[in-house]
Order: structure tokens, then sequence, then C-alpha cells
């Protein structure tokens, strides 16, 4: 079964998801290589993760052929997992030291990465040195645009390739660590190549 989140059939990996992961998903916003996102139809506001965002207003019923449209994105409420996203650079870094310790679901789009960790836990990454550039996102209002949205791949699928077991998600706790070391490598960096420090700053949820 996991296979087939390794492909771009939408439907496909929605009922993957649901089935042998438990992780309840959605329909988002769908994107169109000529007209970008559905979101534009009805707003002129530039759209900052096309086709990779929930659908707002009233919950609309979820058919089968939505998911099997071109471009259809799946969207999973922060429910069976909590998510800590962090902008790319800090996101990476921070998988590159965990990879040493363990593995952890990671999807990445290009300026994004979010991490997975154990429901209700996601704040235990975060202290007031990294709030200034990672977001959490938990409970029934947050959400996370899985794979095959448009953008989106796994950096590090929720399941071991090789046994193709489902990888347990870690307490957010686990990561505080590695967040600031991540988080304070950047800042060095930046301070590196600029003349005043570069504070890092949220990505504001779309």
């Amino acid at each position: 079964m996991f296979e087939v989140l390794a492909g771009r059939d939408a439907l496909a990996c929605a009922r993957a998801y649901t089935k042998t992961l438990g992780w309840p998903v959605t329909r988002g916003h769908r994107y169109r290589p000529r007209a970008g996102c559905t979101c534009r139809d009805t707003t002129d506001a530039p759209c900052p993760t096309p086709g990779a965002h929930p659908v707002t207003g009233p919950p609309a019923e979820e058919r089968d052929d939505d998911l099997a449209l071109p471009g259809a994105s799946l969207i999973a409420p922060t429910l069976a997992f909590d998510i800590v996203i962090a902008p790319s650079r800090v996101g990476m870094a921070a998988m590159v030291s965990l990879d040493r310790e363990t593995r952890v679901p990671c999807a990445v789009t290009r300026d994004e990465a979010a991490l997975f960790t154990q429901a209700g836990t996601g704040r235990y990454a975060i202290d007031a040195l990294t709030s200034t550039c990672l977001v959490v996102r938990t409970g029934p209002e947050g959400w996370v645009a899985l794979p095959p949205s448009h953008g989106v791949r796994w950096d590090t699928p929720p399941w071991d390739e090789a046994s193709g077991a489902a990888l347990p998600l870690p307490h957010g706790g686990r990561l505080h660590a590695h967040f600031t070391k991540a988080v304070r490598l950047a800042g060095t960096e930046a301070e590196a190549v600029a003349p005043h420090r570069v504070k890092l700053r949220p990505h504001p949820c779309p």
C-alpha cells in the first residue's frame, strides 16, 4: 500500500493515508498549469501556495471525482499529529541532525519543511529563540498539505521503505535541540554574509 503514496494519484493516496496511516484527509484547492490555483477564481490576490492549501467556507461534499481531477491537493487536519513548520534552510538543517538519531516524517515545499510529531507535542519543539521562525499547527484548525499536492514532496516519508511499516512519530521535545542548533547556525551564516543580523520570521499560514 505504501508504494501508492509514492505516486501522483491523489485519490489512491487519499485512501492510503486514511486506511494505512489513519490520517483523515480532505480535498484542497486544485492547481491548474495555465490558470493557477482554483482559489484565484474568487479573488485577485496572489496565492502563496497554489494547489496546496485548504478550501475555505462551509465544508463541501467530498466526492471521489474531485480528487481524480488533475492537480488535486490533499489536506490533512492536524488531528493524528502536530506539524512544526520551518523555513527550508532551518528545517533541512534540523533534519540532517535528526537523521543521526531517528527518522522523522517530513514533507517539503520550495520554501518550507513540515516535520510531523505526536499529536499535542509540537509545542515542545520550540522555545523563545526558535519561535521567531517556527510555527506549530495542532488541533482541528491546523492543517498540512500532503503529497501529491502541487509542489509538495516527501523528504522523509511516514513509512519505512524497507519494512513497509509506518514510522512512529516522535515527541516534539525530541526535536527541540535540533531546531535550536539549526536556528543558531542559520543566524551565524546570515551574519557572515550581511552587515546586519538577519532575523528569521514565521511563515504565516495562508
